[in-house]
């Protein structure tokens, strides 16, 4: 279920570090298993998380990059110069809540430096990293 647009604006603001909700698609939902409809309980809960994150995005993002991202063959050193400016121009491109285990998933990339591609990060219910990879 994709979330409403002008509730998401709501809580990330014009934080940069986001990508828009109005865009297409939208990467800001909540994940269900076959046949469950999505509760109150869920949608207040994707809003809890996505304000922690949206005041945290920082911390957050610098746990999930890894330096070794920035040799991957899919980042264009020519318009980023060090994994740390990487990190640091990151946008989530998506925010997702699952409600199996209330696990957070994330895809962060920016298109200036890593066109078609992007990290895959996923936190658990407690914001504990479980894993980011790039592809």
């Amino acid at each position: 279920m994709d979330m409403n647009a002008n509730v998401v604006k709501d809580i990330i603001g014009d934080n940069q570090r986001f990508i828009s909700p109005f865009s297409e698609p939208c990467g800001y939902y909540i994940c269900i298993r076959n046949n469950e409809t999505i509760s109150n309980i869920s949608i207040q809960i994707y809003l809890e998380k996505l304000k922690y994150m949206s005041q945290n995005i920082d911390i957050l993002l610098q746990q999930a990059f890894k330096s070794e991202f920035y040799d991957f063959y899919g980042v264009n050193q020519n318009f980023v110069p060090s994994s740390d400016e990487m990190c640091q121009q990151l946008v989530v491109d998506s925010f997702v809540l699952y409600t199996n285990d209330y696990s957070i998933g994330c895809y962060l990339s920016n298109s200036q430096f890593m066109f078609g591609h992007f990290i895959d990060c996923l936190w658990s219910d407690s914001w504990n990293l479980i894993y980011s990879y790039i592809c």
